[in-house]
């Protein structure tokens, strides 16, 4: 049987899972870079005011590129997002369907751009831990509220992608976290049962999933960009 020991605990999972973004990968400027690249498609393909009206309601300010780390652009799904993006559209005189639709449109110029301007970068030592993981026999995979196929491809991008036997993202599922949904259906691909299922990511959101799924442990990471708050620190077994 397979041990891993964490701050004199020992654990026995077959699958440990993981979030991404703030967890394995370095967001502090991806963010604001998404955030410049929405704007300027919306104030290039709709008008500047329409910009500035997704640009207040997503949490990103256009002076400086600072975005609100606990606001949309930051913490929503992809689908919710789309819907405050439709939402802005509509307060400019959009019918809602064609707000929707225009979103979608502008979501899909700014991906483009966000993919030939900014290049995400691992925290340092997370590609040999997982390395290390693998190679010891874990099976490992992804539970993220990003797009399942955006986070393949940076996931390829940074040369990890073959290391995880499963990659779900809130598109996959009805509810995103802090419901277990996208926790249960990774279990679920790859027949491993959550109660053989760690889980690690740097938000409340995450160790709820992870709690209400029935995970085996819920671990929390603290990184230089957002420390592990209260709430987070509350829930988790541990705080790494």
């Amino acid at each position: 049987m397979l041990k891993l020991m964490i701050n004199g605990r020992q654990y026995s999972p077959t699958l440990i899972l993981f979030d991404v973004d703030g967890t394995l990968v370095d967001d502090s400027h991806r963010y604001s870079n998404l955030g410049k690249a929405r704007y300027t498609a919306y104030k290039e393909n709709v008008s500047g005011r329409a910009a500035k009206q997704w640009a207040r309601l997503s949490g990103v300010n256009p002076e400086d590129w600072t975005i609100d780390p606990t606001g949309p652009i930051s913490k929503a799904p992809r689908r919710d997002d789309l819907a405050i993006a439709g939402a802005a559209l509509y307060l400019e005189g959009f019918n809602w369907y064609d707000a929707k639709e225009k979103a979608e449109e502008l979501y899909g110029i700014a991906d483009k751009i966000q993919a030939e301007t900014f290049v995400p970068e691992l925290y340092e030592g997370v590609k040999e831990k997982m390395v290390e993981l693998l190679d010891a026999g874990f099976k490992l995979g992804i539970a993220t509220n990003g797009e399942t196929g955006l986070t393949d491809e940076i996931l390829v991008g940074l040369g990890i992608r073959e290391l995880f036997s499963v990659i779900v993202g809130a598109d996959k599922v009805e509810n995103s976290k802090p419901a277990p949904d996208m926790i249960l259906l990774a279990c679920n691909r790859i027949g491993v049962s959550v109660s053989e299922t760690m889980y690690v990511g740097d938000q409340h959101t995450d160790i709820r999933a992870a709690k209400a799924a029935g995970a085996i442990a819920y671990i929390a990471v603290r990184n230089q960009i957002e420390e592990a708050t209260e709430n987070t620190s509350s829930v988790a077994d541990f705080v790494i």
